[in-house]
């Protein structure tokens, strides 16, 4: 019956008494077909749950899995450090792949923690377990310290309370969920936790997290029957009431591991999880909720991370010395869940119907992953015919690992390391995630009065062929309103200040929209970027609420090199979340600005030009400008910068802006090759499918098969892959565009300036000028100096002075108000 008159009707769909459960006292249940999602009967459901648990949305938990046997004994070294071509060697792996039996993968045995966090939809992003955030001691220090190489030795299970990665690292490391517009799939956003530490001290944890990068190493399955899968492998766990099979009455799959031949195409032959779809439903007949699964699924790669290996010519995805943080395009894990086709189900989670007014899920899914032994080496890669040609290990001349011990004409031999037994213990037997909420879609920004008027005059006309995105030129910034340089140097505050000069300033050179990840939460709980952002107008800014720990804060020069987990993963997040409402995504943060150059003055102008040359990425070259003296003042503090009748530093006026004070770089255009090294980038999404801070990692190019290569006509297939000048190249910085570099420097460093920056003085590392003196008309005489005598060392960019700062400066005003 219809409960739109808020009644609790009793459900009379027909549908539901067909639903099949194990058992006739158990809670599980199947519907594999025809699936009638009503919302009415969701929100009745959820009641009855609420009053059954005293909680209105299933727990989030992670079921934590015996390590497996699969190792060799005996077998396999670690690296001398001492030697730095020394990558170590990892043990033989036992063949076939020893089954996972009851005696490890049982209900039983496996450890389970709840996140009861993760109370509703709303803000997942920011509740999911990846961390224990501001986890604080006595002393207010942070108990997981991420500098210093603090964390060696956690204890894991302990740490499992936070996050269960660790304790079990198939496990995906997941920072943000949510489902496609179309309701077909639900897209995952992870992190490799392996990259976070490096060195000697973490060499039992780079071992241990081994799996992180397996996990992006493709499988097949193919589905089975319950009663064959009971007949290859007894000796699984099952259910006391299935002795005999009876279980397979549910149509619920197994799944037997094989090579990609044998798996069917699209459907098992490269995934990575099994996906478990479930919701509940309250039963009239026994007045109790039941959990109702409506399907398994086996989730698929946007792109196959072993095949972009090979096409980046690397030998190995890993070793086991485990530095292999220049692997940028292995930082992020990406995968799908495909929703199940029954019923309604996806048109339900297109329209968010799923999710009820307050937030509350009603539809979740489980992540279980398929556990094999890593691949290490390029030739144990799993390819196909179509993936790389014929043969192509027996002919490659391409160095072969010493990690490699056997492989077929195609790469990784299946068959000989999995055998042909190697049934998949049941769902309920294996570590897994367990009741991920399905949120809502990502709703494109709002648009402007203009910019909706625009974009409906653009679909009622009759000779538009192709819809255009909302967006032309959006940016990504991962952010926080106060927070430590690496290393914990210094602390940095002035971010609040920054960041609502930095989007003025890209408004007035053309930008759309910025999509803001607000990191604050992992440095205070005491303020955010909340408030200066609502001084824009939702069209403009999106705020995502993102407080997930830098796992790693040491300098780049440490032997245990920083990960910047958070941010990466907030860039992979942003690119998938809203890549698909704008054309080009600049990835730069708020001490960076693009300038429009020459006949340009907007960088939407920019970026059109560049779309009419095929080009899909624009690199900007990076140097470092300085604070101009003649807009800072003295400074002291009781320090290091000395008291007030003796100040030693220097620091930028409050009535200054950054642009303005910045506008004085030690290098004049163009800017030298080096600066290449810490480029940034504005990017096509729909070219770029993985971006990594200064690099496109991944691009369409790169996945190009050797198939579809021979059926596009190319006179050759080149399996080194390199981006063409043509998609990626730099802008011209006298006549398209440029970057200026405005890192704060902090008044200490300008200590000893009145020494460092008197012409004449021989500067060393140790006492170097970091203060600009522009130079009159950016040509310079070596042979003067200032008035005042200090020396003229920097170049200021005149369309910033001209043109762009004089009107910056009054968005500011009228922004404030003023």
């Amino acid at each position: 019956k219809s409960a739109d008159n808020g009644d609790d009707d009793e459900i009379t769909d027909d549908k539901i008494r067909e639903i099949k459960c194990i058992g006739s006292s158990s809670q599980t249940c199947v519907f594999l077909s025809d699936y009638n999602y009503d919302k009415a009967r969701a929100e009745r459901a959820i009641r009855a749950y609420d009053k059954e648990t005293n909680q209105r949305i299933k727990p989030l938990a992670a079921y934590i899995e015996k390590k497996m046997d699969d190792a060799v004994p005996n077998t396999g070294r670690k690296p001398n450090y001492k030697d730095k071509k020394d990558d170590g060697e990892p043990p033989l792996y036992k063949e076939p792949l020893p089954l996972r039996t009851k005696d490890a993968a049982a209900p039983e045995k496996l450890h389970k923690f709840k996140y009861p966090v993760v109370d509703s939809c709303n803000n997942l992003a920011a509740k999911f377990p990846t961390d224990a955030g501001l986890l604080l001691n006595e002393e207010g220090d942070m108990v997981y310290s991420n500098v210093a190489n603090r964390q060696h030795d956690i204890d894991v299970m302990e740490y499992a309370k936070y996050c269960p990665v660790d304790a079990d690292p198939y496990l995906p490391w997941i920072h943000d969920i949510f489902p496609s517009n179309d309701g077909k799939v639900v897209h995952f956003v992870a992190q490799n936790k392996r990259r976070c530490n490096t060195g000697r001290r973490f060499s039992n944890r780079l071992e241990a997290l081994i799996p992180q990068v397996a996990i992006m190493q493709p499988v097949s399955v193919e589905r089975i029957e319950n009663k064959e899968a009971i007949k290859l492998a007894p000796e699984l766990w099952a259910p006391e009431s299935d002795g005999d099979g009876d279980y397979d009455e549910l149509v619920l799959p197994r799944y037997r591991l094989v090579s990609p031949e044998e798996a069917k195409e699209g459907d098992g032959d490269f995934t990575r999880f099994i996906c478990r779809f479930h919701t509940l439903e309250y039963d009239e007949e026994t007045q109790s909720t039941k959990e109702v699964i409506l399907g398994e699924t086996l989730s698929t790669y946007p792109a196959n991370y072993e095949f972009v290996n090979y096409r980046k010519r690397k030998h190995t995805m890993m070793s086991v010395l485990g530095k292999d943080n220049g692997l940028f395009w292995l930082s992020n894990l990406r995968f799908d869940c495909p929703v199940p086709e029954n019923g309604n189900l996806q048109e339900a989670i297109s329209r968010g119907e799923n999710v009820l007014d307050d937030g509350t899920p009603s539809v979740y899914v489980d992540v279980v992953p398929i556990r094999t032994s890593p691949r290490f080496g390029f030739g144990n890669s799993m390819f196909t015919k179509e993936l790389i040609g014929d043969n192509y290990f027996k002919k490659t001349s391409f160095f072969v690992h010493p990690y490699e011990f056997n492989r077929t004409e195609y790469g990784f031999d299946a068959k000989t390391s999995y055998g042909d037994k190697n049934v998949l213990p049941r769902v309920e037997a294996s570590g897994r995630w367990e009741n991920i909420p399905i949120c809502k879609p990502i709703s494109p920004p709002p648009l402007s009065k203009e910019k909706s008027k625009a974009v409906a005059l653009t679909e009622s006309g009759q000779a538009i062929e192709k819809k255009e995105k909302p967006h032309t030129l959006s940016a990504c910034l991962w952010a926080s309103a106060t927070f430590h340089t690496r290393g914990n140097d210094r602390k940095v505050t002035d971010t609040v200040e920054r960041i609502k000069e930095w989007i003025e300033y890209h408004l007035l050179v053309g930008f759309d929209h910025f999509y803001v990840y607000d990191n604050t939460g992992a440095h205070t709980n005491e303020t955010s970027l909340k408030d200066v952002l609502s001084l824009f107008s939702d069209t403009e800014v999106t705020r995502i609420d993102w407080p997930t720990v830098c796992c790693n804060n040491n300098k780049p020069g440490d032997e245990n090199t920083g990960e910047r987990s958070s941010q990466y993963a907030a860039e992979s997040s942003c690119r998938q979340r809203y890549g698909q409402y704008t054309e080009w995504i600049a990835s730069i943060d708020t001490d960076e600005y693009l300038v429009p150059m020459g006949k340009y003055n907007s960088m939407k102008e920019v970026v059109a030009d560049a779309k009419k040359e095929g080009n899909n990425v624009l690199s900007f070259k990076s140097t470092r400008a300085y604070p101009n003296y003649d807009t800072m003042e003295l400074f002291y503090n009781g320090g290091e910068c000395g008291k007030a009748d003796k100040p030693l530093c220097l620091a930028k006026r409050n009535n200054v802006t950054y642009i303005e004070a910045y506008n004085c770089d030690f290098e004049a255009l163009p800017k030298p090759d080096w600066a290449d090294r810490a480029k940034k980038q504005i990017y096509q999404p729909d070219y770029v499918l993985s971006h990594f801070v200064h690099y496109s990692t991944i691009t369409h190019d790169i996945l190009k098969t050797y198939t579809q290569s021979k059926k596009d006509g190319d006179k050759r297939y080149n399996d080194f892959y390199y981006e063409r000048n043509k998609r990626e190249r730099f802008t011209n910085e006298l006549e398209e565009a440029v970057m200026v570099h405005t890192k704060t420097t902090v008044p200490g460093n300008t200590k000893g300036f009145k020494k460092n920056c008197h012409f004449g003085f021989v500067e060393t590392w140790k006492d170097k000028c970091r203060v600009g003196f522009p130079i009159p008309n950016n040509v310079l005489d070596v042979n003067a100096s200032r008035p005042d005598g200090y020396k003229y060392n920097c170049y200021t960019n005149e369309k910033l002075t001209s043109t762009f700062i004089p009107k910056l400066t009054e968005a500011l005003k009228k922004r404030s108000g003023a």
